[in-house]
């Protein structure tokens, strides 16, 4: 690995880390991210140990390889090229050659891991319930590693439309090579395959100058990839200005009060600030709706858990947006004191988390009764 290399890696990896930084703090890393990873845990134990009874049996083995084809990929293969390069790094051609190389080993070697990973978390289904030997597996990562890599190759050369007819050829190929052609020869082929995809790429992406512009583009892409995912999963955080209040086009659309007693007026401002911003809202359902989600999917002795979960995740929430609400300059006009907004905001916790929980813990004791 260079020493260009191990330095733009390190930037990424301190932004990155920044990033996460900001989204994962203690309180999320203590109410989701850990009992995530102890429930998930346990929940994989349970599978594997009753998979022989469980709803796996009954999806084809044809139909799990058409979708790891599908849903496996390279995002793409890094460069590390910065648009600055072009004036500098262009110039020392043995250095730039390195780079690129050194990228495109990172690249297959990380990709290589994730999809081993996979395939090593998937083997029960295989073996136990499709009787697929070890060494077809093997096969199967190779097959999946080259068609990756071809994939992404072909999205070098190709517009979009004629990627995804290659895709779906590249799919339809290796799932019949796996299940019909003979293991030794499918092996020979993705091999060659393979070979050649390499061989072609040192040829005319890291030799070459041609698509420079295209994998700085590339790769950008690729820097700022956890970025780009959480502006799609939170579109209101895309930007950091003062989001634009609107009035809600369903809940009290127009109505001039919420509550009938006037010494509510401060749960009154903070419910009608949170339905009016997006970020607020967003959060609050975001949060309630995979609690919810979760909780129907998990065995009878998790559900309680996650119930916890949601529970101190939601307070933790509806505190912070409660606080960042008391912080506006518009409570100086008001003559509030410390009790009422206590009060308040007991209130409000009591109608965002208690009330919710409360429902769902109903309405699981109910279907555990009945069930």
């Amino acid at each position: 690995m260079t020493s260009l290399l191990r330095q733009r890696r390190k930037l990424e990896r301190s932004y990155n880390f920044k990033l996460l930084a900001n989204i994962i703090d203690w309180t999320v890393a203590l109410y989701v991210v850990v009992p995530a990873i102890i429930i998930g845990f346990f929940l994989y134990k349970d599978f594997i140990l009753n998979i022989s009874s469980s709803w796996v049996i009954h999806i084809p083995l044809v139909f799990i390889i058409v979708l790891l084809f599908l849903i496996t990929r390279i995002e793409t293969i890094r460069t590390y090229l910065q648009r600055a390069d072009r004036l500098f790094l262009i110039q020392n051609r043995k250095q730039m050659v390195r780079l690129k190389r050194a990228g495109l080993y990172w690249s297959l070697s990380k990709h290589l891991i994730l999809l081993s990973s996979a395939l090593a978390l998937l083997a029960p289904i295989f073996i136990i319930v499709h009787h697929v030997k070890i060494f077809e597996l093997l096969i199967l990562l190779l097959l999946l590693f080259t068609n990756n890599f071809t994939n992404v190759l072909l999205q070098l050369k190709l517009h979009k439309w004629q990627q995804q007819v290659s895709n779906i050829l590249m799919c339809i190929l290796g799932t019949v090579c796996f299940l019909y052609v003979p293991v030794i020869i499918t092996a020979l082929i993705y091999l060659i395959l393979l070979v050649y995809c390499t061989s072609y790429y040192n040829r005319h992406f890291v030799y070459s100058t041609k698509y420079f512009d295209q994998q700085v583009e590339l790769d950008q892409a690729a820097f700022y990839k956890w970025q780009s995912l959480l502006f799609q999963i939170a579109p209101e955080l895309r930007s950091q200005l003062v989001p634009k209040l609107k009035k809600p086009r369903l809940l009290w659309k127009n109505s001039k009060r919420m509550f009938r007693r006037s010494d509510y007026f401060i749960e009154e401002i903070v419910c009608k600030t949170m339905l009016r911003q997006k970020q607020y809202l967003f959060g609050y359902l975001r949060f309630l709706s995979m609690g919810i989600g979760l909780t129907i999917i998990v065995p009878s002795w998790a559900k309680i858990i996650i119930l916890v979960i949601l529970y101190f995740t939601l307070r933790s929430m509806m505190q912070s947006v409660i606080q960042q609400i008391f912080e506006h300059k518009i409570w100086s006009i008001f003559q509030v004191t410390n009790e009422q907004m206590n009060a308040a905001n007991s209130r409000l916790l009591k109608g965002f988390v208690n009330l919710p929980v409360l429902c769902v813990f109903v309405i699981l004791v109910i279907f555990t009764l009945i069930n």
